[in-house]
């Protein structure tokens, strides 16, 4: 060959939409067939040669890589910038073998081109290849497997978050359902396919908000919320107001959960998991602004709403709400009123319950009691419950249990020795940097 070439080159040289003209009308055509706020983001006439001839250190701009991967299905964009040699690639032309020392300089270049190779998200390409594929196989009637594989993902995911290392397995999935919605699908299909994008929108939420991310987390709550009414998932949606709710919750904001919950509690029939979860958040509200009746009356409805739900819909996770959280739920109300012994008793049920598999739960019902224990002048016992809630929490910490530690931290004297190991312990215990996103490591296997 003359000079390095890329498989969008020789794409584009079998199309005659080599010319930087041709291809952007083609570029703006499938852009605006995808979001019409893409329209007008083609790349310049500099930036078009650095693709067709490789010269790139890392990937295009994410718009970019969209319209790409539409305008050639099947291939991701790493595969459509990396270095193309046709006599490789079935075309037809006979190519003379490399001698030798030919080939040893090759898998030098080889090696040499790697780092930008992975720049260019090789491994992104091999995790999304047989996605991708599948997408254009499904891309007019998505197949029953596909849609079970989906729904049954999002289903594990929602009862695994909070970890951040699900992340990248929750954007996958939720790239295959855009990608499939993309075309027109037999109605309950798509019916199914947003149900999917709602819930792994929910888990995405989820993240976010325990790295700290509330921005990003009420940016894809309103997006489930949206899908759910699209499908018209009625649970779904209240899932979604329940988990928007925790912002305020947790930044000490009552009259903002209340605001959210209590016109879709005051028409609420039936009983569901997140409609029992909505009252267990009211009842954490009204209990903040000292209100008992109101406590006692929002908590009862959780659990007679609850008890009433099918035996199969409680079930781990995000996705629903469980009687362990309830009584986490009812213990905190308990001790921001003030009442050591009701927590006590709420706190051994609730300790007893508490899945040793998630490491939040029992921190933040320790925690609850440990306040109780402050408001009641037992300084040393609130602070041993403290300093070992904080202490058997896993590194990738929640921002709720670092907002519980503060809050507790408010109840106690500036300094003294019954406080000093716990403010050891807290010295050490940081919000989630709001600045620094969950890494984004490849999806298990």
């Amino acid at each position: 060959m003359s000079g390095h070439q890329t498989l969008l080159k020789a794409l584009l040289l079998k199309r005659h939409q080599e010319s930087h003209r041709a291809f952007c009308a083609e570029y703006e055509k499938v852009a605006r067939s995808i979001d019409r706020s893409l329209i007008g983001s083609s790349p310049s006439r500099e930036a078009f040669g650095r693709w067709l001839k490789g010269h790139l250190k890392t990937k295009p701009q994410a718009d970019h890589c969209r319209v790409l991967e539409r305008m050639f299905p099947g291939h991701a964009v790493a595969e459509l910038l990396a270095p193309y040699d046709p006599g490789t690639n079935n075309s037809g032309v006979p190519q003379t073998p490399p001698n030798p020392r030919e080939a040893a300089t090759n898998r030098r270049e080889v090696f040499q081109l790697g780092a930008t190779t992975m720049a260019l998200g090789l491994a992104e390409s091999l995790w999304r290849g047989p996605d991708l594929f599948e997408q254009v196989l499904d891309s007019n009637n998505v197949g029953q497997a596909r849609l079970l594989h989906l729904e049954n993902e999002a289903d594990r995911l929602g009862q695994k978050v909070p970890p951040a290392n699900l992340l990248p397995d929750a954007l996958l999935h939720l790239a295959s359902v855009r990608e499939l919605l993309t075309h027109r699908q037999p109605v309950e299909a798509q019916r199914r396919l947003i149900r999917v994008g709602a819930k792994l929108s929910i888990v995405i939420g989820e993240i976010m908000f325990c790295a700290n991310h509330f921005p990003l987390a009420r940016r894809w709550y309103a997006a489930a919320a949206r899908a759910a009414d699209e499908a018209g998932d009625r649970h779904l949606a209240d899932l979604t107001l329940a988990s928007s709710a925790l912002m305020p919750t947790y930044s000490s904001e009552p009259r903002a959960v209340l605001a959210m919950l209590e016109p879709r509690l005051e028409q609420a029939v039936g009983a569901t998991p997140a409609l029992a979860w909505m009252w267990g958040l009211a009842a954490l509200a009204h209990a903040s602004l000292g209100d008992t009746m109101a406590f006692e009356r929002a908590i009862n409805r959780s659990r007679y709403t609850l008890d009433r739900c099918s035996v199969d819909t409680p079930r781990p996770g995000i996705l629903s709400f469980q009687p362990e959280r309830h009584v986490f739920y009812e213990a905190r109300g308990r001790a921001d009123l003030g009442d050591l012994e009701g927590t006590a008793e709420a706190v051994t049920r609730a300790l007893s319950s508490c899945d040793s598999g998630d490491s939040n739960d029992p921190a933040l019902v320790r925690f609850a009691y440990a306040c109780a224990l402050a408001q009641a002048g037992e300084i040393e016992e609130a602070c041993r419950f403290a300093t070992t809630a904080i202490r058997e929490t896993s590194p990738g910490r929640s921002i709720t249990v670092v907002v519980r530690a503060h809050e507790f931290d408010a109840l106690l004297a500036p300094s003294g020795s019954a406080t000093a190991d716990w403010r050891e312990a807290l010295s050490d215990f940081r919000a989630p940097d709001p600045t620094t996103l969950p890494t984004l490591s490849s999806p298990r296997p």
